[in-house]
């Protein structure tokens, strides 16, 4: 919904109430989920804060090129920051994929383990530069409206599809870890105890 609202108040309106109506969509679904009791944790109220004085920037400066850049080098620094964590020992998956998959501290201390969620990190941080790589690309070669559309059409399933590699990679690597059920199974325990048609 924000892309349909920044493409039709960009249309008829301009770059700085384009700006205006993206962002305080994006912060109504950020409030809305909180005041239904959905836990948001300390990520959303970061990410309002963020898209609010990228907003702020992006009104004040009436420029596409700011606005929209600010948001591929924070993606770039995003992914300098993944990579980063697996210099310095402490990949990123690694310390957050537990929060998702019921992983035990067995698995978790394996070095299989340790070694497949440093190099998904690693393709993590990649894929950050890339596709600021392909926004780079993008934004030269069309309008403010082209750039949004075609960002979001092409990025969902790309995404999608890494994603779906990602945690297929996941599931294969770690098969080397003694007891590790399979990822399927992690994620619907009733898998794990089927043993087939009574």
């Amino acid at each position: 919904m924000p892309i349909v609202v920044f493409v039709v108040l960009n249309r008829f309106a301009g770059l700085g109430w384009a700006v205006l109506g993206a962002t305080a969509w994006s912060m109504k679904v950020a409030i809305s989920r909180h005041r239904r009791g959905e836990g948001v944790g300390w990520y959303l109220p970061v990410l309002v804060v963020y898209l609010v004085v990228r907003g702020a920037i992006g009104i004040i400066t009436d420029s596409e090129a700011v606005y929209f850049g600010i948001g591929i080098g924070t993606k770039a620094l995003i992914g300098a920051a993944l990579v980063g964590t697996v210099v310095v020992g402490r990949p990123f998956l690694g310390r957050v994929l537990h929060l998702a998959i019921p992983l035990d501290a067995e698995t978790m201390a394996h070095p299989t383990y340790l070694r497949v969620v440093s190099r998904l990190t690693v393709a993590l941080g990649l894929y950050q530069f890339l596709t600021s790589a392909w926004d780079i690309w993008l934004f030269n070669q069309t309008s403010a409206d082209g750039y949004v559309v075609i960002r979001a059409v092409v990025g969902w399933p790309v995404g999608m599809v890494m994603s779906l590699l990602g945690f297929w990679y996941f599931d294969r690597a770690l098969r080397a870890v003694e007891g590790f059920p399979g990822l399927l199974a992690l994620l619907d325990p009733d898998l794990a105890g089927e043993d087939g048609p009574n």
